[in-house]
C-alpha cells in the first residue's frame, strides 16, 4: 500500500482536468466526499486523509485548484 501523500498525489493528477473546472464551493464538498470514499475503499482510514490535506479535505481541493492557475515562478 502506497503512503496517504503519494496516493492523495496520484489520485489529484488523475483528476487535475476535472478540478480547473470546479467553481461551486459545494462541488468541492461533493468531491471531497468522493476522495474521501475512495481512500476509505483503498484501505486508507479517513482521518490519514484529512491529514494529509491539512485537516480539511474540501479546503485542499480548493487551494490545490487555486494553485494550478498560478504561474509557476522562475527559478
Amino acid at each position: 500500500m502506497k503512503v496517504i501523500d503519494d496516493w492523495l498525489d496520484d489520485k489529484l493528477s488523475a483528476r487535475k482536468m476535472v478540478l480547473g473546472y470546479v467553481e461551486d464551493a459545494s462541488e468541492f464538498s461533493m468531491l471531497a466526499g468522493a476522495l474521501r470514499a475512495e481512500a476509505q475503499a483503498a484501505g486508507y482510514h479517513p482521518n490519514a486523509l484529512a491529514k494529509a490535506c491539512g485537516g480539511d479535505i474540501c479546503s485542499y481541493l480548493m487551494q490545490v485548484t487555486r494553485g494550478a492557475d498560478t504561474p509557476m515562478a522562475a527559478e
